[in-house]
């Protein structure tokens, strides 16, 4: 083979890196006008896009400019009403620490320092060893920070589910409901609640009066009569709170729930501001100008039973106990009070002997019960179902629980 021959080569051969070289060369081109099309389209996008205005919304329409102005005017007037108990559970460093055991709602009632709650929200507080009742106050003009207050029991009356406490508070921090009837209510009308529920503070729900003169027996056995229907939002934590009318008055005082969950299924229940009021009025009595002592025992009244369909001539051969307070002397003997179920009505044990003076009426009692002293045991004469037996009790000194 010649020299020519050894050094020769084919033209494919030499063609073939450039061409492979150009190729790259275009793709990356390619590539380039891609990246710098998408850029260019972002960058366009972006300055295309047009900053949205916000419309403004104009004025609130008449009934919802009342319906704030009505929550912002009685809102201060509702509390927080909490229960502790100290001793319950052990802080890190070994002292005893202190655990809600309860809260629920309530409002001012006078500028005295007067709160008004449920009975059933405080009951626990008050026989239990250890606990205290506080009661934290609602935002105000006068006030830039929250106020929480040391709560005294004053009294309750159980057939209306109704308590008094009362706070050390200045008369400038307090903002006393505005007070209004329950004579005229009507089925259909607006009707507004505020309460805690579920540690919601001061929430506000809306609704109407779905019912009048309702009888509701609640979870403790208390028979509730003369109640507020209401589709207005009441769960746990509302009980104690104020319902209002569109006024902004109070017209009752919300304080049961008919529900399978516990919750709020549109029918809840108040107690007419009438009795709130007659109920008060009895508490500060009794508080000033009674001191007798006391078995634990609230009475069934006739105008309670009569709302219950009892018979005023079963009430003639003594006085029947509506309800039992727990840890006092009446408990201690096991009376038991009335209940409700399945819509029928049972009476409670019947009192009708007190140391031999028989016992009619409640005016009996109460003068009866004046010439007894704390620790002072007597004999009650009771009668269930039908059977008649004797307890010996001590008495203890009075809390106002009628």
């Amino acid at each position: 083979m010649s020299d020519h021959e050894q050094h020769s080569y084919s033209p494919s051969e030499h063609h073939a890196p450039a061409a492979n070289g150009w190729l790259v060369i275009v793709l990356i081109g390619l590539v380039a006008v891609l990246v710098f099309k998408t850029g260019t389209d972002t960058w366009r996008n972006r300055h295309d896009y047009t900053q949205r205005t916000v419309t403004p919304r104009g004025d609130l329409a008449a009934d919802e400019a009342a319906m704030v102005e009505l929550f912002e005017k009685v809102s201060p007037s509702v509390v927080y009403v909490r229960m502790k108990s100290k001793g319950v559970l052990q802080a890190n460093d070994g002292s005893l620490a202190e655990q809600e055991i309860g809260s629920g709602t309530g409002f001012v009632w006078d500028e005295n320092g007067h709160i008004i709650t449920n009975l059933h929200v405080v009951r626990d507080a008050l026989f239990r060893q250890g606990a205290e009742l506080e009661v934290q106050l609602g935002d105000s003009a006068n006030s830039t920070s929250l106020q929480v207050f040391t709560a005294e029991f004053v009294g309750a009356v159980s057939k209306h589910d109704i308590a008094v406490l009362k706070i050390a508070a200045e008369p400038s921090l307090l903002v006393p409901i505005t007070i209004g009837s329950s004579d005229d209510l009507k089925v259909g009308q607006t009707v507004l609640a505020i309460g805690n529920p579920f540690r919601f503070e001061r929430t506000l729900s809306t609704g109407v009066i779905g019912g009048l003169n309702r009888s509701v027996g609640t979870n403790d056995g208390n028979i509730l009569a003369g109640m507020i229907q209401t589709d207005a939002a009441i769960n746990p934590g509302n009980s104690g709170g104020p319902l209002l009318d569109s006024a902004g008055r109070l017209i009752g005082v919300t304080t049961a729930i008919v529900s399978t969950s516990g919750a709020s299924a549109g029918l809840g229940f108040a107690v007419p501001v009438n009795n709130v009021h007659q109920s008060v009025e009895l508490v500060m009595h009794e508080s000033i100008n009674n001191q007798m002592p006391s078995m634990g025992i609230a009475i069934l009244d006739s105008e309670t039973a009569r709302d219950n369909g009892i018979p005023e001539q079963l009430l003639a051969g003594g006085l029947v106990v509506l309800y039992v307070y727990p840890n006092t002397p009446a408990e201690a003997v096991g009376l038991q009070g009335c209940s409700k179920h399945d819509g029928r009505f049972f009476l409670g044990d019947q009192i009708t002997a007190i140391n031999d003076t028989k016992i009619r009426t409640f005016d009996d009692l109460t003068l009866l019960m004046q010439t007894f002293k704390p620790g002072q045991s007597i004999q009650l004469v009771v009668v269930r179902a039908a059977q008649q037996t004797t307890v010996e009790l001590t008495l203890e000194p009075r809390k106002v629980l009628l």
